[in-house]
């Protein structure tokens, strides 16, 4: 048996053994049954706390961040086949996170070590929600519509 296959029979265990019975069956009515995570989370579901939790101590809320900043530490692969078991056995996403798809990326690559070891693990629990805003002048947050102009000043643009 190969690593993925066995990482894949692995999967497939833990998952059927940690999955929560009640999700299994509930209604997942889209965005407002999410867990989006926080200080003040809420849960629709007693149970999406426990999955959460679950998910967060392997990693597995960010399969492929490394396992130093909490992550699970998985190659592409694994993380696929992560996603297709969770497919498989009907399992909600733990977690879904501004931190995770857009301001845990750019602190990897970016951040300093005390900044990576302050904020990620904190992401992958779910512990803290973050969010990206914009408001320009004249544009607030309709990006589309912002403008630009230049103004010659002898040999330059300003």
């Amino acid at each position: 048996m190969s690593d993925l296959e066995s990482f894949k029979s692995e999967t497939r265990k833990w998952l059927a053994a940690s999955y929560p019975a009640s999700l299994k069956n509930a209604d997942a009515g889209g965005e407002e049954d999410s867990v989006w995570g926080g200080r003040r989370a809420k849960y629709a579901h007693p149970d999406q706390k426990l999955w959460l939790e679950r998910m967060g101590a392997k990693g597995w809320t960010t399969p492929t961040w490394p396992k130093e900043y909490g992550g699970g530490g998985l190659s592409q692969e694994e993380a696929r086949v992560l996603a297709e078991e969770m497919q498989r056995a009907g399992c909600r996403p733990p977690l879904v996170s501004f931190g995770i798809s857009m301001l845990g990326p750019v602190l990897l690559e970016y951040a300093n070590e005390e900044q990576k070891r302050l904020h990620l693990p904190k992401i992958v629990r779910g512990e803290i929600r973050w969010c990206q805003g914009y408001s320009e002048p004249g544009a607030g947050s309709d990006l589309a519509s912002l403008q630009t102009r230049a103004v010659r000043d002898g040999d330059h643009f300003v």
